[in-house]
């Protein structure tokens, strides 16, 4: 389903994973750079405890996550203020605080995606069954895997869905020219 930019979904009061009476609400984001775009879904009771469960590696993973970014800023910190030759402490204490939170971030960023990795089957299929696919400023894509939610969501939003798709003149693949059509 593809909307217009700044028109707001509606959604019918069903669950967007399996189609049951909703009750809860779930955040639908997608981030391209400094951009995010957010979406509140509906979503059951059932739905919304599988959401909630984690695996046991995925907890350990995500509990280590903060300890291990700490740990690893300190002695990234400590091995450059000890390596370097610089006469002044002070600036190689300077030079270990400026490049320890880019190792910092290596380890949270690895560490994110193994829990990701480690997650709960149910927990992804609830999680991928409404989804937001792209979005640009002429439009927003958005994915359900239940069809019986993806045509209400339709119904109620017949007004807002963009109609065609926009036409992308930089890549050759997608333009159609006169010779194309003859055959």
């Amino acid at each position: 389903v593809r909307v217009r930019p700044g028109e707001a979904v509606r959604f019918p009061g069903l669950c967007a994973a399996c189609g049951r009476p909703a009750a809860e609400r779930i955040t639908l984001y997608k981030r391209r750079g400094q951009l995010t775009r957010r979406l509140e879904a509906p979503l059951c009771a059932d739905c919304a405890r599988q959401l909630a469960r984690r695996s046991g590696q995925e907890e350990r993973l995500l509990r280590l996550q903060w300890p291990a970014v700490v740990v690893t800023v300190i002695m990234v910190t400590a091995l450059v203020f000890a390596a370097l030759p610089i006469t002044p402490w002070w600036f190689r204490l300077a030079v270990g605080l400026a490049v320890a939170p880019a190792a910092g971030a290596l380890v949270h960023r690895a560490l994110s995606r193994r829990a990701e990795a480690a997650e709960l089957p149910e927990r992804r299929a609830v999680r991928e069954a409404a989804r937001i696919v792209d979005f640009t400023w002429r439009d927003m894509t958005l994915a359900f895997a239940n069809q019986r939610v993806l045509a209400e969501v339709v119904a109620l939003n017949a007004d807002v869905l963009a109609t065609e798709a926009p036409a992308d003149e930089t890549d050759p693949a997608k333009i159609i020219t006169a010779e194309d059509n003859s055959v």
